[in-house]
C-alpha cells in the first residue's frame, strides 16, 4: 500500500521556533489533513481572512516571523503543491492582491517569499503552495534581522 503523502513537515516547524506552531503542526499531522485547504484553515489558523479572490486566501500569519511588522499569507484555494502547476490567472491575481496589501498598509519594501515543492528543500512546514509577504522595520545600526527559514545548505 502507498504512503499517504506527507501534509506538513514538523522538522521545519521546529527549526525556527515561533510559540506553539510546532505543536499544533503535530496535532494536525495527527489529524491527517492540511491546514491550508480552505475547508480546514479555520481549524487552528486564528487570524481572519482579509481577502478571498478567485485563487488566493489572504490572512496575517498566526506565527509570524519575530520582528515583523506585517506578515502575511497568501494560499491558493486549491490543493496545489508547486508554482508550476498554476495557470498564468493565478499569478495574476497574486500580483494584484501583493499590490493591493502594499497599498493598503503603506508598505515600502518587502520580500515575497513562495512556498513552492517539497519542502525538504523549501523549509516550508505545509506543503501546499502558499507565498509570504513579510516587512520589519528599516535598518538601523541597532535592528536585528527577520530570521526565516528558506533551504538547506549542503555541508
Amino acid at each position: 500500500m502507498p504512503q499517504k503523502k506527507q501534509r506538513v513537515d514538523t522538522k521545519n516547524a521546529g527549526i525556527v521556533k515561533r510559540g506553539n506552531y510546532a505543536s499544533t503542526l503535530n496535532s494536525i499531522t495527527a489529524a491527517g489533513f492540511c491546514p491550508f485547504c480552505e475547508e480546514h484553515l479555520s481549524k487552528h489558523h486564528r487570524r481572519p481572512l482579509i481577502h478571498k479572490s478567485k485563487h488566493w486566501l489572504v490572512t496575517e500569519n498566526t506565527w509570524p516571523y519575530e520582528g515583523s511588522r506585517f506578515h502575511f499569507l497568501l494560499i491558493t484555494r486549491s490543493h496545489i503543491e508547486a508554482t508550476e502547476d498554476m495557470p498564468p490567472a493565478m499569478w495574476a491575481n497574486l500580483q494584484k492582491l501583493y499590490r493591493k496589501l502594499v497599498k493598503a498598509n503603506n508598505i515600502k519594501g518587502a520580500p515575497l517569499m513562495i512556498r513552492s515543492g517539497e519542502t525538504r528543500f523549501t523549509g516550508a512546514s505545509v506543503n501546499h503552495l502558499h507565498a509570504h509577504l513579510v516587512t520589519g522595520s528599516p535598518r538601523t545600526t541597532r535592528a536585528k534581522p527577520i530570521k526565516a527559514l528558506i533551504g538547506f545548505k549542503k555541508i
